[in-house]
């Protein structure tokens, strides 16, 4: 799925001048992706202008350089081995952090004509809460996501550490809107977690039902072994 196509992820105003347009003829799949996509419209409250927290000028590279996974396939491999991601976010009462379960789009460089892969996270809350309340009153949220690799023995206990690979980023949260917007977002969660069960969704259930899109516009990955 083209991510630059989602207008979740970029709303009416804020369109890349260099969108990819698709092809004369494309296939099934991806007229289907199409489709949705363009039904998808982000939540009045989370918007990037409602945002109070601003985006970085620069990032820091990272102080272990030599940990740092670098190439799309070992970043996009982590991505699909979790199951969960922790999402940190804002309200009246202060820093909380929510791991929730998750489903992803992902575009590599080479088809979006980028220097790094895209990335979105689909997530979804009950309509009322804590966390749905956050993310309307702060669309730009921190993620976290890693991969338990075990346990490194030495011969004395600060040599002892765990292998691990992992993702951090930042970005913005976006709730959906529109019947087929949203049963597109709860398909690509089930298809991430259990791709062998059904994935039908009733109207019902889906009116009731809080789905988001997180753009992450920036994110690393680091590995220990």
């Amino acid at each position: 799925m083209n991510l630059q196509n989602i207008p979740a992820i970029y709303p009416n105003d804020q369109q890349p001048q260099s969108a990819p347009q698709p092809a004369a003829n494309p296939a099934p799949a991806q007229q289907h992706a199409a489709q949705t996509a363009a039904a998808v419209q982000p939540s009045a409250p989370a918007s990037a202008s409602a945002s109070q927290v601003p985006a970085p000028a620069a990032h820091r590279p990272m102080r272990q350089a030599g940990r740092q996974l670098r190439s799309t396939t070992q970043l996009h491999s982590v991505v699909e081995a979790c199951q969960t991601v922790r999402i940190a976010c804002v309200d009246e009462e202060g820093l909380f952090i929510v791991p929730m379960s998750f489903g992803y789009d992902w575009a590599d460089p080479e088809e979006i004509d980028a220097d790094e892969p895209r990335l979105a996270l689909w997530v979804h809350s009950a309509a009322a809460g804590r966390k749905a309340e956050a993310f309307d009153r702060e669309p730009r949220v921190a993620i976290e996501m890693d991969v338990q690799d075990g346990l490194i023995t030495g011969t004395y206990a600060c040599a002892y550490s765990y292998a691990y690979r992992s993702i951090m980023g930042t970005g913005t949260i976006h709730r959906i809107q529109g019947t087929d917007a949203k049963r597109y977002g709860l398909t690509r969660i089930m298809q991430h977690l259990a791709p062998e069960a059904s994935a039908g969704f009733t109207d019902q259930a889906l009116a009731r039902t809080n789905i988001y899109c997180i753009d992450i516009d920036h994110f690393t990955g680091k590995q220990r072994a």
